[in-house]
């Protein structure tokens, strides 16, 4: 365990001495200094009055442009005021977090990539963000539990693998294309914890005009992680956390606001837990720390975040494959079994820092940059089963190494805000550039190993002898510009915008010297149109692309050589929302087609072009909120039809495309009980139809409906009158064993047996 074990323990000894650093902050600090008072009992009592503060005032030409001021300094001394909260003008991004809508599950908004922060009702996509409450209620260990909440997402790779990868509207999105912060390449790449995130954005459908190309090539939607920030009241809270079979833990949120007017603040998160999981002879040991820091002056707002997180899991379960001629599939093994050898193992390391920065140029016009660096290190060491017979038998050859990716982004730009007659304009112009290149060291065994899925038999470590080696290099660079026009005080709003994106990629073969690589370049317009007749009622439409990297062709084709420019995405979208004030309900109708790359022969000469095509067309219903007092809903159900329109030589032509459930339904509930003061019941239903796992369509994975249940029982601690919050929950109650999806053609994910949860929340 080595190395890796003596980053984990020093993370784990770092929460602990942040922890007691924690509870010294909450003695009473020397005057003179400005920390917020401490978070009462049940509520946040209104902050202290500060002293008499004197400002110039500030005109605004809009409404939306509003920043806070002080009066005009009197002859007379002031009386005492409670400070005036900050507001960010809309060109602005930092500070300026969507509140969360009625039942505080999910927020009234989000980021809409580089067009800044809209509310779900100005918004012309489909977009949900799920807040830091929901995530904590229901336990999240990483952004894997979170998107269970979303029909429109599906985690495909196999629970306690150690990596999350997932289906968007039916593509497959890998979570090394997570944007932190509005920033590619900046998550932990393999997985990432939730104990440190404000909110999860999920924006469904194609966003190469709003976020760029991501790097491994999402089209089917994106996903952007916010860090947490101090609020405006001190936060000193640790959680007791317990994860069958036996992982306990312990998490650490301390934040304070600091200065005259509260300008600065800080915020650390950290967690660390040990233990057996679930799954048979496998134990995971989990780790990260990250501290961030904002700046909210009256021009300018800076945020800033340093994190580390690491992950040692023996043995990680991978995916499954099977053997075309295994049909149909032998059914899934039990729920908790574990197949890989006791000598696999998992050990990411990640180190991420970023820094933001935003400046008020004038009331209409925002100036912003960016830069980010991040390291994941990997050191692994497994096998994947590829399934020969109905019996389960498998064979697989092992194999091990390590990976290391170097990330580094940046970004500058501006937005802003002005008015040509009766049109009002939000405008951004936007430059990016991404660097990630990355060293893979693996070795192969020299043969096959092979076992049972159902009746597993320790396999003997073999010899790792056959190596490989490669050096990967992964640039991009985009500019883009959009503008949102609209009328009638917002009532009709017209999106358009186009980015200018350049990407190039190499591969090295560091035992041979042989290089391939392509570069390429494309222009990627959106147009979308929002009415809304009704003040809770919005009418959208949209058009909106996708970019994936291009490629070179290669040897065994009669146009060898031929640079094939980034695969270009197109999707069609129409949609309503509804706000009924305490519930939300909204729909979508779309259409997205995927190129890709297909061999056809002619004559006896194969040719390799891009005229492959995968067609998803689609139907999503979502709802949100307090459907009445004590009784909140979340969830919705998510229809697709998946495609395969155009294949190599035509044999699949019209085949349904693999791993595309036509019916996907998540739904939640909690209810308050009544007559009991804090006490909340929840439950939660997740099903996925059947689906093909091979483009074939010869292969079959059953539908599979999981079922949640949990409570919580809020209360005042005896000690300080603060609430303590327990929470206990049982994810896939009856135990179901299923496949959760198929991938990248042949790869299928196991789902996550029975798992038990508790935790404890208390606040000093």
């Amino acid at each position: 365990m080595g190395m890796f074990q003596t980053t984990t323990k020093a993370t784990a000894r770092t929460l602990l001495l942040c922890t007691v650093g924690a509870v010294a902050l909450t003695i009473q600090l020397p005057q003179g200094a400005h920390a917020q008072s401490n978070l009462p009992a049940v509520t946040v009592d209104a902050p202290r009055a500060e002293r008499a503060r004197t400002a110039r005032p500030v005109a605004s030409t809009r409404a939306g442009t509003t920043r806070r001021v002080a009066a005009r300094r009197d002859a007379r001394p002031p009386a005492p005021v409670a400070p005036v909260p900050y507001v960010t003008p809309s060109t602005g991004t930092l500070g300026a977090l969507p509140a969360s809508y009625a039942g505080g599950q999910v927020a009234n908004g989000g980021q809409v990539g580089f067009l800044g922060n809209r509310s779900i009702l100005d918004t012309p996509f489909s977009q949900t963000s799920y807040t830091s409450k929901l995530m904590q209620d229901q336990q999240a260990r990483t952004i894997r539990d979170v998107v269970a909440n979303d029909p429109s997402v599906r985690a495909v790779t196999s629970a306690g693998g150690g990596q999350d990868g997932y289906f968007i509207r039916g593509f497959y999105y890998d979570v090394g294309d997570l944007a932190l912060n509005g920033m590619y390449g900046m998550a932990p790449f393999w997985s990432v914890g939730a104990n440190f995130i404000e909110r999860v954005e999920i924006l469904k459908g194609p966003t190469a005009l709003l976020t760029g190309i991501a790097p491994f090539g999402a089209v089917g939607g994106s996903i952007n992680l916010v860090t947490k920030k101090a609020p405006d009241y001190d936060i000193t809270q640790l959680t007791a956390t317990y994860a069958s079979r036996s992982q306990f833990g312990l998490q650490a949120d301390v934040a304070r606001r600091y200065g005259e007017h509260k300008e600065w603040g800080v915020r650390f998160n950290g967690s660390y837990s040990d233990g057996k999981t679930p799954f048979d002879r496998q134990s995971s040991e989990f780790g990260n720390a990250v501290l961030g820091l904002d700046y909210r002056g009256e021009n300018v707002r800076v945020s800033a975040d340093v994190g580390y997180q690491a992950n040692n899991l023996t043995p990680p379960i991978r995916f499954f494959s099977f053997q075309p001629t295994v049909v149909p599939l032998p059914p899934a093994p039990a729920a908790s079994s574990n197949a890989i050898p006791d000598w696999a193992y998992w050990k990411p390391k990640d180190t991420f820092a970023m820094v933001r920065a935003e400046v008020d140029v004038t009331p209409g016009l925002t100036v912003y940059g960016a830069a980010g660096y991040h390291q994941a290190k990997i050191d692994f060491k497994f096998l994947s089963p590829t399934i020969i017979n109905q019996a389960g038998d498998y064979g697989s050859r092992p194999f091990g190494g390590e990976q290391t990716f170097t990330a580094k982004t940046g970004e500058v730009g501006l937005r802003g805000e002005t008015d040509t007659g009766p049109i009002n304009h939000k405008f951004v112009v936007n430059y990016g550039v991404f660097d990630r290149p990355n060293e893979n060291s693996y070795l192969a065994s020299p043969g096959l190993v092979g076992s049972n899925v159902y009746n597993y038999k320790a396999i003997p470590e073999p010899l790792f002898s056959i190596p490989s080696s490669s050096s990967v290099s992964l640039k991009q660079w985009s500019v883009g510009a959009a503008d949102t026009m609209s009328i009638l005080n917002g009532g009709v709003q017209a999106v358009v915008g186009v980015r200018r994106q350049h990407v190039s990629n190499s591969s090295t073969d560091l035992l041979t010297g042989v290089t391939t690589g392509q570069d390429g370049a494309a222009w990627s317009p959106a147009y979308a149109l929002l009415i809304r007749p009704l003040s809770n009622v919005t009418l959208y439409a949209n058009y909106i692309e996708g970019l994936q990297p291009g490629t070179t062709v290669g040897p065994g084709y009669a146009n060898i050589g031929e640079v094939f420019p980034p695969f270009q995405t197109k999707q069609v979208e129409t949609g309503v929302k509804v706000d009924f004030g305490k519930i939300s309900v909204t729909g979508s109708l779309f259409e997205i087609k995927q190129p890709s790359a297909i061999a056809s022969s002619a004559n006896g000469v194969l040719t390799l072009s891009t005229d492959g095509k995968q067609r998803n067309r689609g139907a999503e219903i979502n709802v949100f909120g307090e459907m009445a007092p004590g009784l909140r809903l979340l969830g919705g159900a998510t229809f697709i039809d998946g495609v395969l329109e155009k294949t190599a030589s035509g044999l699949n032509d019209g085949n349904r495309a693999p791993g595309v459930a036509r019916v996907n339904v998540n739904l939640g509930a909690e209810v308050d009980v009544p007559g009991i003061d804090g006490f909340t019941l929840t439950g939660r239903v997740v099903h996925t139809g059947w689906t093909y796992a091979n483009a074939a369509n010869t292969q079959v994975l059953p539908a599979w409906t999981r079922f949640d249940l949990g409570a919580r029982y809020t209360f005042l601690s005896p000690w300080n009158g603060k609430p303590i919050v327990v929470r206990a929950a049982i994810e896939n109650v009856e135990n179901v064993a299923y496949y959760a999806s198929s991938y990248s053609g042949s790869a299928i994910g196991l789902g996550a047996p029975r798992t038990y949860l508790l935790s404890t929340t208390f606040n000093f």
